[in-house]
């Protein structure tokens, strides 16, 4: 293995965790890729708080692998101008999904789209952002939406990888224990895998199967588990927030209290718990009002459908 610095390491067993690289998907927008745009965002709130502005779009692009960011930003934008006395800011969220969230399933896209209404946050579905320019959010099918500002999120590629095959978005291609195809010691897990949902307990749930994988080969007495996805979420809305779980067989599940233990962002066998004892939350899901584990399974046929980009 040969690192950005030239240096040279030898392994019998390597897993990459590369993550992912952010893209700019509707030019002229804020795009939202994490803390770091925090700044920028404080100043569209104080321009809002101060009368200068009088609408804020929020779109999702297509091909967006985690949407829920911008449902967020939303939400608490309402939120943060309303604790504020500001009225009168027009708020919209704009997605190419046919409904909120719609990788959880119906039950979450009803009480996500009962939930922006309430905050009088203007929904539109099954529209494409494209670009932002002269104050107008061109979308698709044609049409246009006015704004002062619009923050968006972005597209993901895969770091470029000498020696390891890429798909044409960068990603790499693994199997169901995180084996990248074609190779015998080389795993991969998170953002970087072609899995098309990029989300931190998705990736924790494909580095517990990798290591599970490795420590076999390795000699370990255990049997490797493989990775079967479970999706959770907890939506913050400024007031209370919404545990929301997947489930292609019952439905789409949510609950203002919460649905798994800790009742972490991000949701990992190994790392949910590891970070909760630091932060002093060190009771069990079972000690939890007498709860009992539940994992759900997303279904591996809709998997074509989330397509990154």
């Amino acid at each position: 293995m040969t690192t950005v610095g030239g240096g040279q390491h030898e392994y019998d067993l390597l897993l990459l965790a590369l993550g992912a690289r952010t893209i700019e998907a509707v030019p002229g927008t804020l795009t939202f890729t994490g803390p770091k745009e925090g700044p920028a965002l404080a100043r569209i709130l104080k321009e809002a708080v101060n009368g200068e502005i009088t609408s804020i779009a929020f779109a999702v692009p297509p091909g967006a692998s985690w949407p829920m960011p911008l449902y967020e930003l939303a939400l608490l934008t309402r939120a943060y101008l309303v604790d504020r006395g500001t009225t009168g800011v027009e708020i919209t969220l704009v997605t190419p999904e046919a409904s909120p969230l719609e990788i959880f399933g119906a039950t979450v896209g009803e009480v996500v789209a009962e939930l922006l209404e309430a905050r009088g946050i203007d929904l539109r579905l099954a529209t494409t952002p494209v670009t932002f320019l002269g104050g107008s959010l061109e979308v698709e099918p044609p049409g246009g939406i006015e704004a002062d500002r619009v923050v968006a999120l972005p597209w993901l590629e895969g770091p470029p990888l000498r020696g390891v095959h890429q798909d044409m978005h960068g990603f790499v291609e693994v199997d169901e224990h995180g084996a990248v195809s074609a190779e015998d010691d080389l795993y991969a897990a998170g953002d970087l895998t072609s899995f098309p949902v990029k989300q931190g307990g998705i990736a924790a749930q494909q580095a517990d199967a990798a290591a599970e994988a490795m420590a076999a080969q390795a000699g370990a007495p255990i049997e490797a588990a493989p990775f079967r996805p479970i999706l959770r979420g907890l939506l913050l809305t400024g007031i209370e927030p919404r545990f929301l779980r997947g489930d292609p067989e019952v439905g789409s599940i949510v609950d203002t209290e919460p649905l798994w233990w800790p009742p972490a962002k991000i949701v990992g066998r190994h790392l949910a718990p590891f970070l909760a004892q630091h932060l002093g939350l060190s009771e069990s899901l079972s000690e939890k009002r007498g709860a009992v584990p539940i994992e759900v399974e997303l279904d591996p046929a809709k998997r074509g459908a989330w397509s990154p980009l």
